[in-house]
């Protein structure tokens, strides 16, 4: 009796896969049709056998998007899944050490085996970075088994990786010369030596093709040794046999990446189940899926592909569109839409995109979201104002601005001529409509407040726009490196703030409650006036709370930071954010993680710590944590300041230009203060005087009607010659006041770095040079010390240097010798 479907596993590969129960991540790569699969299915099923808890994921695209989506789907029911959701995939280190850290803390207490099927088809860099951080983490009771066509992890990684990898290539998985005979033996066929010889000469252990071979030898009495391709193989072994209405069977299952028998027959449009019944018997390529679901093997998929591809077009469509129709009977909407397009049922995709408001969009869907309107019948489309409601939304979020314009015209129509609505849901799309133009309007308060306006009179409940959890700050820790427009507008953007936020707080649920007061914190920070921020700043802080607005509370804490260093108070904040020792859980936003670090980054670079500054704020390498482009300009003036905590005064200038050219599109003018005066604090610590003056003067000159002295008091170290030369010119005023705030500044350092940093930095001086501190703390002159320890003043001079390096006493201040002081009367 044939049993030609029987699946095969010898001795040697059982083995080998009971290798897998020890291995924390096992790579399996082979070429096509070696059986990788279905080995480690085999493996899964005796795993599930034993109580064991397994979770599949396939792999059928090559974005990032769409593999994070099968992450949080293989999750799906679990406490680590639900917080996988409040993510998106780690594009950068904080993000990552925030996921990690997830699936350390909420990973089931008992061995769980992880498969992802098909890597090869993925071609997002980010996905596989993820993957080896999960790999190089060791979770105990994680085991990671990933299944490619090709090298999933280079070289360098799998040395690091050492012994927490298990790998299994092409040649583990191919059958040898006697596995071929017993193989051969239990399928039925009985074949000679002269036979089994031939065929593993021209199979080369190749599953596939040795299967194939199997089917046609049964059938024909003889093998195909001589194929060009193993795709004409399978036609003419698995397809063209087949009668009529099985081969269409078998063409629409390969045409879903997952099907059902029941998604075949109503494609197919007759009652058919016995006909499907008999090709699963018969066919070992159409695999099933730990979720009860089909799939076809690529080769099958492929080859069912291409037949299908030569039907006519009208009947291509026909099943395109059941097939569309069966995923949103489903209520699988997101799988309806590409089918329903393809079979231009615009009827079918309007009604469905209607079902998606937290529409998260698959990569595919990208590319022809325009398509869809423009190619829709008007008549149809006038009929779905909430789908191009929805899709304008999308639009915006993809940076499609001119689409969404012309798209907005539609909406008008569509509304106008859509004669069954009432008049309450003709004013609830129009308010929707308002929301969305908005944030074409950013970052001018009053004109996105104009919307907001319009809107909240138009709607009758909480808008589908806009969501409470969403950063009100794009992830930038400055309110008014957002919105500050241009000079001489800082009462009015404070007044601004302060009467267009109400409105939309209760549009928006609260939505970057506090981000008023913070404002008006912010600006008098800017003007030094330091006393006067106090009140402000703890409203901010109590509304942000309050109502939950993390971001904003962020922006707090940076504004806490920067006054505490005029008041001569060390930070414990920063110190927490440095650490990510910080309130927010973690299963919140990895973005507000980055902010995190601009945060402490800019305190430490103020604070003269370098040492503590997180590296991709400076390293200039392309890969940076991502912040949302409206927060870009704020993480660069943040970078820049961290250079110049580094004296990498070259660096900052070869990246200035660049830098300076992101203020540009949204006006951000605090950011470019702060940049032009880094720039000139650059020059200057480069010895370039007179490009030091000449920018000097346009900085001064864009500080002063404002009265913005914070950017040059905070730089008051590398600038003090300079602005005190400017005291006596145009902008004496500006000049005068950003060397009285400095001197504050140092002063407050001053006295963090004597209480917290002196016993640190007093164990890292050499006997020799103790001594010298000790002396020159006691107010001797260079000469005295000189003669006392019998060295020259020269000497004398460059240990000091060192010392007050070590002791990060300011070697631009006058009065070293009073902190010196104060080191040893503190310590």
């Amino acid at each position: 009796m044939k049993r030609l479907n029987n699946l095969y596993y010898s001795k040697r590969i059982k083995e080998l896969l009971a290798e897998l129960q020890t291995a924390g991540t096992t790579l399996v790569v082979a070429p096509m049709g070696y059986g990788k699969t279905l080995a480690v299915q085999y493996f899964l099923q005796e795993q599930e056998r034993c109580g064991k808890k397994v979770l599949c994921q396939s792999i059928y695209g090559a974005g990032a998007e769409a593999f994070w989506q099968g992450v949080c789907h293989s999750w799906q029911n679990t406490e680590l899944g639900a917080a996988l959701l409040q993510q998106s995939l780690p594009a950068d280190a904080n993000a990552k050490t925030l996921v990690l850290e997830l699936f350390r803390q909420l990973l089931p207490q008992e061995p769980v085996y992880w498969f992802i099927d098909d890597l090869h088809l993925l071609e997002s860099s980010e996905a596989i970075d993820f993957l080896f951080a999960l790999s190089k983490a060791g979770f105990a009771d994680l085991h990671l088994l990933l299944v490619s066509r090709g090298q999933i992890f280079d070289g360098s990684r799998l040395l690091e990786l050492g012994r927490k990898v298990f790998c299994l290539d092409k040649h583990d998985l191919a059958l040898q010369r006697d596995e071929l005979a017993e193989y051969s033996s239990r399928c039925g066929l009985q074949l000679t030596t002269q036979q089994l010889d031939a065929l593993h000469e021209a199979c080369e252990g190749w599953f596939s093709v040795t299967y194939l071979n199997f089917l046609n030898y049964d059938r024909y009495q003889r093998f195909c040794l001589d194929t060009g391709s193993v795709y004409e193989m399978i036609a003419n072994v698995l397809l063209r046999p087949l009668p009529s209405e099985q081969q269409r069977l078998l063409l629409l299952m390969g045409q879903p990446e997952e099907f059902t028998p029941e998604q075949v027959a109503y494609a197919y449009g007759t009652s058919c189940r016995e006909s499907v019944g008999r090709l699963l018997e018969c066919n070992a390529f159409i695999i099933r899926l730990a979720n009860g679901r089909l799939r076809c093997h690529h080769m099958l998929k492929q080859a069912t592909r291409h037949a299908f591809g030569l039907l006519p077009e009208a009947e291509q469509q026909m099943y395109f569109r059941r097939l569309g129709q069966w995923y949103a009977q489903q209520k699988e909407y997101e799988e309806a839409l590409d089918w329903l397009y393809r079979g231009r049922d615009f009827d079918g995709l309007l009604a469905a995109v209607q079902q998606l408001r937290d529409w998260s969009m698959h990569p595919q869907h990208r590319q022809h979201l325009f398509d869809w309107l423009c190619e829709c019948p008007p008549e149809i489309l006038w009929q779905y104002p909430q789908a191009v409601l929805i899709i304008m939304r999308r639009m915006f979020s993809l940076n499609m601005v001119p689409e969404m314009l012309q798209v907005k015209e539609w909406y008008v129509t569509a509304l106008e001529r859509n004669t069954a609505l009432s008049q309450r849901e003709r004013d609830n799309y129009y308010g929707e409509l308002e929301v969305i133009l908005s944030f074409l309007a950013f970052n001018s308060i009053t004109g996105m407040s104009e919307h907001h306006r319009r809107a909240y009179k138009l709607l009758s409940g909480a808008p589908q726009t806009l969501s409470k959890q969403g950063i009100w700050t794009f992830g930038a820790p400055s309110v008014l490196g957002l919105y500050l427009r241009t000079g001489c507008s800082l009462r009015q953007t404070v007044e601004d703030m302060q009467e267009c936020m109400p409105p939309y707080y209760l549009l928006s649920g609260w939505h970057g409650a506090g981000a008023a007061e913070l404002t008006e914190a912010e600006a008098l920070l800017l003007q030094g006036r330091i006393d006067e921020m106090d009140m402000p700043l703890q409203k901010a802080y109590y509304q942000a709370e309050k109502h939950g607005q993390e971001c904003i509370t962020i922006c707090c804490d940076f504004l806490e930071m920067q006054r505490d260093l005029f008041r001569g108070v060390y930070s414990s904040k920063a110190e927490a954010y440095s650490r990510h020792q910080w309130q927010l859980q973690p299963w919140k936003q990895s973005m507000l993680l980055n902010t995190a670090d601009m945060c402490a980054g800019f305190y430490y670079a103020l604070l003269g710590k370098p040492e503590y500054i997180p590296s991709w704020l400076t390293d200039g390498n392309g890969q940076q944590p991502s912040v949302l482009y409206p927060a870009r300009p704020c993480r660069n003036y943040i970078s820049a300041q961290c250079l110049l905590a580094q004296g990498q005064y070259t660096e900052l200038l070869v990246r200035w230009s660049d830098w300076e050219q992101e203020c540009r599109p949204y006006s951000n003018f605090l950011c470019l203060l702060y940049l032009q005066v880094q720039r000139v604090a650059a020059f200057a610590g480069r010895g370039d005087v007179t490009s030091c003056r000449a920018s000097l003067k346009q900085a001064l000159a864009m500080a002063e009607a404002d009265k913005l002295v914070l950017p040059l008091a905070q730089n008051i170290a590398l600038l003090r010659p300079y602005l005190e030369q400017e005291a006596q010119g145009e902008c004496s005023a500006a000049a005068a006041a950003a060397l009285h705030l400095g001197q504050q500044m140092e002063a407050g350092r001053g006295q963090i770095m004597s209480a917290r940093f002196a016993e640190a930095g007093l164990q890292e001086l050499t006997e020799q040079e103790l001594q010298i501190a000790q002396l020159a703390a006691a107010r001797h002159t260079n000469r005295e010390i000189a003669q006392r320890l019998s060295l020259s003043e020269g000497t004398i001079k460059q240990y000091l240097n060192k010392i007050f390096a070590k002791l990060q006493i300011d070697a631009a201040a006058k009065n070293k010798r009073h902190q010196l002081e104060r080191f040893f009367s503190n310590s």
